[in-house]
């Protein structure tokens, strides 16, 4: 392939309410693909965006022009708020992945479908971990920190840590980079569990 490197297209959603920082985590998103040297489309839908609002953003890597992300095929749905997460359930693929933020998993009456359907549900507390590192407003890069150590975004702690670094702001790097470390070692101490 002559140095080529063959790339597939990997489809997440982040959605959430507005408040979450889901537009930044889609940022990082993509400014950890693009110095990958991936092609990246990304866009918001985001409605009553103010605090309490749905919001919800599509990240392509790779592949096609498009940036929307059509019902039945993402790869990944990053949800930092449970209901939102039940609610962008339909543009999950067969054999998708779900990174959560919350305790308590989807609920119990989801999870026969979607069992049946291959998808993988990583639930977790990203609130309390923010908690812990005394800001709540950083759950959302604890998240991305979880999902990225459980494999599901298809970019590594080492990535998305340059990436909040490339977007700043200064005063909130060293947190930002704390907050994806937490959700790594998190994820990587639930794996050694099972």
């Amino acid at each position: 392939m002559n140095g080529e490197r063959l790339t597939l297209e990997r489809k997440l959603v982040v959605t959430g309410i507005g408040g979450q920082g889901i537009i930044f985590v889609t940022k990082v998103l993509a400014q950890a693909a693009m110095a990958r040297g991936e092609r990246v489309m990304a866009s918001e839908n985001h409605g009553m965006s103010q605090r309490g609002g749905s919001v919800m953003s599509y990240v392509k890597i790779g592949g096609s022009e498009a940036p929307l992300i059509r019902r039945g095929t993402a790869d990944t749905l990053v949800a930092l708020d449970r209901v939102e997460a039940i609610r962008a359930l339909p543009y999950l693929r067969l054999s998708g992945q779900v990174c959560v933020n919350s305790p308590d998993g989807l609920g119990s009456e989801f999870m026969p479908r979607l069992n049946e359907m291959g998808v993988q549900v990583h639930a977790f507390d990203a609130d309390a971990c923010a908690k812990e590192l005394g800001a709540s407003p950083v759950a959302n890069l604890v998240l991305l920190g979880f999902a990225a150590a459980r494999g599901a975004l298809g970019l590594t702690i080492d990535e998305l840590q340059t990436a909040v670094q490339t977007l700043g702001p200064a005063k909130a790097v060293g947190l930002n980079l704390k907050a994806l470390e937490m959700g790594a070692r998190r994820a990587l101490a639930i794996h050694e569990t099972l």
